[in-house]
This record gives structure tokens, sequence and C-alpha cells, in this order.
């Protein structure tokens, strides 16, 4: 993620704690789901398959309490 001027100023440095902080493929996983989420107008439609174990989940409960800070610092309701 780059500095851009309508970042807001708290979201580049946690952005970028979670990249030191996340294992590489964690990151880029969380990274794609909130960029589809910037760029789709606040929704985020992401197909679920049917036979996934919850333990299979590559989304797990972390990255989820992640992306829901991502939005948070947007400033987006």
């Amino acid at each position: 993620m780059t500095e851009d001027a309508t970042d807001p100023p708290q979201l580049v440095p946690y952005v970028e704690a979670l990249r030191a902080r996340l294992p590489a493929d964690q990151f880029i996983l969380l990274m794609r789901a909130f960029n589809a989420w910037l760029t789709g107008g606040g929704r985020l439609a992401v197909p679920m398959g049917q036979d996934e174990r919850p333990e299979d989940e590559p989304f797990t409960a972390e990255l989820q309490n992640e992306m829901l800070t991502l939005m948070r610092l947007t400033g987006t309701p």
C-alpha cells in the first residue's frame, strides 16, 4: 500500500505494522479483500464454498478482526 493524499493518516502506519506482523500470504489475502471492499463501494461479495470447514477457511478470525479495523480506519461507516 502506498501513501495517498486521500488515505486517513492512521491507515498507512497500521497497514505497515500489519505487513511486518502477519505472514506474507495472510497479509496479501487481507489487502486483496480490503482493496476489493474499497473499490466495490463498501461491498464485499466473496463466494463461500459450501464444503469448506471453518478450520480450512483462509480468512481467519484474526484477519476478519483486522479487516474490521481497516474499515474503521477509513472512516467509512
